[in-house]
């Protein structure tokens, strides 16, 4: 029978996992920072990105990082803005 004592305790840090992050598509870089600055206000991290347009269908250069754990408000918040987006990568 193994002794409980001689186990590595589990700290906070071994137990979290990173987040994963999405990727919107945005039509312009001026978009994306006003879509980025939207999501801060609903305390949503998130980043502009520079996208492959090759990879999109619409050709879209620049793109919104964020967690995907956020989608809903996400989702709500560039509705809000008014920014139109084309989906969301994972």
């Amino acid at each position: 029978m193994p002794n409980p004592a001689n186990r590595a305790p589990k700290t906070a840090a071994a137990n979290r996992t990173e987040p994963r992050y999405c990727v919107a598509p945005v039509g312009s870089v001026s978009q994306a920072m006003h879509a980025r600055d939207a999501l801060a206000r609903e305390g949503v991290p998130a980043t502009v990105v520079r996208n492959d347009p090759a990879a999109t269908r619409h050709g879209c250069a620049y793109a919104i990082s964020y967690p995907c754990e956020r989608e809903r408000t996400v989702r709500a918040a560039l509705r809000s803005a008014g920014i139109r987006w084309r989906g969301s990568a994972r």
